[in-house]
């Protein structure tokens, strides 16, 4: 059976809609229905990404070998880790396709801090600064210094 839309392409899509005063059916082939919104195509993480690209292996990569530690570039591919340190720079030619694909970029830059980083430092002093108002019978400073607590999330103060 040929897709409805294109009319060129065996349908392997079969939608059918039930309203209640008609029934719609369609024929559909991956493209036509991706084009109508029908199909969702599922976002690889990048472990999977990791794990489709490692599967590919060649003969050449048996030749690729760490002279540290003598795993191959094939043997990495199907145990997922390098053996050594100096598997990283012996591969790296190979695997930073791997990399760019996983990171968007051809090498690791790390995290980038977020906002409120300092929040539980800043608690930290408070709870001391209330302690030391609650000692000196401050009482009037150490309800300010509670409230500024709340304000942070802290309810036990």
């Amino acid at each position: 059976m040929l897709c409805d839309d294109c009319k060129n392409k065996p349908a392997a899509i079969f939608f059918k809609e039930v309203l209640p005063d008609k029934t719609i059916e369609l024929h559909l082939c991956e493209d036509c229905a991706s084009k109508r919104g029908l199909l969702v195509t599922k976002k690889l993480t990048p472990l999977e990404i990791l794990q489709k690209l490692l599967k590919q292996t060649s003969a050449q990569d048996e030749k690729v070998i760490c002279p540290r530690c003598y795993m191959s570039l094939a043997e990495f591919k199907r145990v997922g880790r390098f053996g050594c340190s100096e598997c990283v720079t012996t591969f790296d030619e190979n695997i930073r396709h791997l990399i760019k694909q996983i990171h968007q970029n051809d090498r690791h830059i790390g995290r980038k801090s977020t906002k409120g980083t300092k929040k539980g430092f800043e608690v930290y002093k408070l709870r001391e600064e209330l302690k030391k108002a609650l000692e000196r019978e401050a009482y009037e400073d150490a309800a300010k210094i509670r409230d500024k607590l709340r304000d942070y999330g802290v309810e036990d103060a």
